[in-house]
């Protein structure tokens, strides 16, 4: 005699399991793993002033100390551990906080070397521009300029170069 396969209802499926799937689970362990690794780079000074429980900011600061592969390995997941016991969402502001204040001094940077880049091409409205907004620092940017263009043209180091960008970081951010 062949027996016959059980078969379900559908109502005996409808007991939803509530609890996060295993993979979710990891995943949301390998971020909080991340978050503590993320804070600890901010530096020791931050981690001490962060207001964090004591056995958490003792893991931080010893990250830095940890130096073979499968001991900070274990350690980040001893630090993910000590995340998931109180909530992170002070550390995650602190976190971002530092990452959109790298972002503003990168693109700061960078706008920088765009109107330095620009001068040395021979943009001479740029330099008009930075005459009128500038005047007291008018001809120290002309000569720098000049200079800076000799010494592309030479093949000479960028000496000019360098103390252009420095002398226009240092001046206040201009709208053109």
């Amino acid at each position: 005699m062949v027996k016959k396969a059980k078969t379900y209802r559908p109502e005996e499926f409808d007991e939803i399991d509530d609890r996060p799937s295993r993979s979710q689970l990891k995943r949301d362990m390998i971020e909080l793993q991340q978050l503590g690794a993320d804070m600890a780079a901010l530096g020791d000074k931050v981690v001490k002033e962060a207001g964090l429980p004591p056995e958490v900011e003792k893991a931080l600061l010893l990250i830095k100390s940890m130096t073979k592969h499968e001991a900070r390995r274990r350690h980040m997941q001893y630090v993910g551990k000590l995340m998931r016991t109180f909530d992170t969402t002070h550390v995650r502001e602190l976190v971002e906080t530092a990452k959109l204040g790298h972002q503003v001094k990168t693109a700061e940077f960078q706008r920088v070397e765009d109107l330095r880049d620009r001068l040395l091409d021979g943009d001479d409205d740029l330099l008009s521009k930075l005459y009128e907004v500038y005047p007291d620092e008018a001809q120290r940017l002309r000569q720098l300029a000049l200079g800076a263009r000799r010494e592309a043209a030479g093949g000479k180091p960028p000496k000019e170069s360098r103390a252009l960008f420095r002398l226009l970081r240092s001046l206040p951010p201009f709208e053109e």
